[in-house]
């Protein structure tokens, strides 16, 4: 599993560094972000996360690696490559199991999810932050933690949803500088 930690995060900097087109970069998070992502599940012991990014599903595994046989990470990707290739990598770390990946809009896709996450990691179109809030928060359970990247290095795309959580009487609200920045949100209560 490490090895293929490696290999994709290896090739998502080669990858992006040739490519000119936005939506063909795979925009991985930093070898840091995952270590961080596995200590907060490691710590807080979830057994349903939420991703919304999937991408080539680099982040994902980290993701599931951390939470053991006991997590079912839920991934929504909306390009069908990406989406079909992210697939491809969790069948190659046999955590195919435990790894439900959606292919479509989030906007979409998160009205139709059931139940609550303990954690749920936001690294996506960073437009549609502030119109997905109300609805993650429903779907976050109480004392879960939302964690999003890129909160320092795409600061200006963030800074109205950051805005809005801190204007939330149930969240505490800060940004760790590890990776590009990770804005971490806490859940007290019930979200009104």
């Amino acid at each position: 599993m490490n090895a293929l930690l490696e290999q994709l995060q290896m090739q998502g900097t080669e990858n992006d560094a040739l490519q000119q087109d936005k939506s063909k970069k795979w925009l991985n998070i930093t070898p840091g972000t995952g270590k961080f992502l596995a200590l907060l599940v490691d710590e807080i012991q979830p057994t349903r996360i939420l991703e919304i990014g999937t991408s080539m599903g680099y982040s994902t595994l980290w993701l599931a690696r951390a939470g053991g046989n006991s997590v079912q990470v839920v991934t929504i990707e909306r390009d069908e490559a990406k989406h079909q290739q992210a697939q491809q990598h969790f069948r190659q770390a046999g955590m195919d199991n435990r790894i439900d990946a959606k292919l479509g809009d989030a906007s979409d896709w998160i009205t139709r999810l059931e139940g609550q996450f303990e954690l749920i990691f936001l690294d996506a179109d960073r437009s549609q932050y502030l119109s997905l809030a109300p609805r993650l928060f429903q779907l976050l359970k109480p004392q879960g933690m939302l964690v999003v990247d890129n909160a320092l290095s795409h600061a200006d795309d963030v800074a109205p949803f950051k805005r809005w959580l801190e204007q939330q009487p149930e969240l505490d609200v800060g940004v760790l500088p590890i990776g590009k920045g990770e804005l971490v949100v806490y859940l007290h209560d019930e979200f009104r």
